[in-house]
């Protein structure tokens, strides 16, 4: 295959999140960290936010459209209802902001913030149970989980896959935008799926050309798993538990869809070094687009857009501007 590691590195870029995104988030995160703890109740129940999520993790792709702030309540007073949270937080905010842009939810509160590009930023309060947290679920319980554990987990694991596992699931999370448009399968299920089929040793690779297509693979069989034997993804922040996921989560879909792309994956990996355009083409198909750019995965050069070699009789034509297409294997 050609590798196309100046392709991927640019793909790669490509799903960043704008300097925009990187801004309005932690900025958003403290104001309303400065509203909240400002308020006499929730400062006696010692309110102490961070940022979670794909965020939190660093593993957002282009654009951050919301943020989950994980509000850590170090005195949560015994026999305080997780609704009485929810209403003193919603009135807070309520009276920071015009009502239209406060919304109450079972779980959280979600502020659309002024000035910030239509970001929202979705506000779970948290009460500590063992080494872990509790959030609002909603029966009006708590269910617990381990945000702060899970990026440490992150990082272990693009640390174990050489500075690969990042980059890999962000263009993961942007394949199923591509793959799955509206079925119901968010992006930390893709990430988490990803996880998984590393922890059952399904993904290597040397290059993020092999490491994509074999994390796609991977993934692929975890919904497969899921879809036809009711396998449970082990929750890797929370011993001897499982991942909860939204009951009309469709892994059907999931499981076809990353089946295709995989195959398409691995065929682009193993294609010879004059089918670098026709290897893009297949990972076009995977990775789509996005809000800035028409393809997430460039065309390498010295291909049209159908992925044909441009012939060039003797290097370039007196004022063509287009070199002569180079040694396409890059790494």
């Amino acid at each position: 295959m050609p590798e196309l590691a100046t392709a991927f590195q640019t793909a790669q870029s490509n799903v960043e999140p704008s300097e925009g995104d990187w801004e309005n988030a932690p900025a958003a995160h403290d104001e309303i960290g400065r509203v909240l703890a400002e308020d006499e109740k929730l400062s006696e129940w010692g309110i102490s936010p961070i940022l979670i999520g794909s965020y939190g993790r660093r593993v957002s792709i282009r654009r951050v459209f919301d943020v989950d702030m994980f509000c850590r309540l170090e005195d949560y007073p015994t026999g305080l209802a997780a609704s009485d949270v929810i209403d003193r937080v919603y009135d807070v905010l309520r009276d920071q902001y015009s009502s239209p842009s406060v919304t109450k939810f079972d779980r959280s509160v979600t502020v659309l913030m002024p000035d910030s590009d239509g970001l929202f930023v979705d506000i779970v309060p948290a009460r500590k149970a063992g080494t872990a947290w509790e959030i609002p679920v909603r029966n009006g319980g708590w269910i617990e989980t381990n945000p702060i554990k899970m990026t440490e987990l992150k990082e272990d694991k693009n640390a174990e896959y050489g500075e690969m596992y990042v980059p890999c699931v962000k263009l993961l999370r942007q394949s199923r935008r591509t793959l799955l448009g509206r079925a119901k399968l968010g992006g930390f299920t893709v990430e988490m799926a990803l996880f998984t089929a590393c922890e059952d040793g399904l993904v290597t690779g040397n290059s993020m050309g092999e490491f994509f297509a074999s994390a796609l693979e991977g993934v692929a069989e975890v919904f497969r798993r899921m879809a036809d034997e009711g396998f449970q993804m082990p929750d890797p922040s929370r011993d001897g538990e499982v991942l909860v996921f939204d009951e009309d989560a469709d892994f059907e879909t999931a499981r076809d869809k990353f089946s295709s792309a995989a195959i398409d994956a691995r065929a682009a990996y193993n294609m010879g070094d004059d089918e670098a355009g026709k290897a893009a083409l297949l990972l076009q198909g995977i990775l789509g687009s996005n809000d800035d750019f028409t393809n997430v995965f460039p065309m390498p050069s010295g291909y049209d857009k159908q992925g044909n070699k441009r012939n060039y009789a003797e290097g370039s034509k007196p004022g063509n501007q287009q070199t002569t297409a180079g040694d396409l294997r890059f790494g």
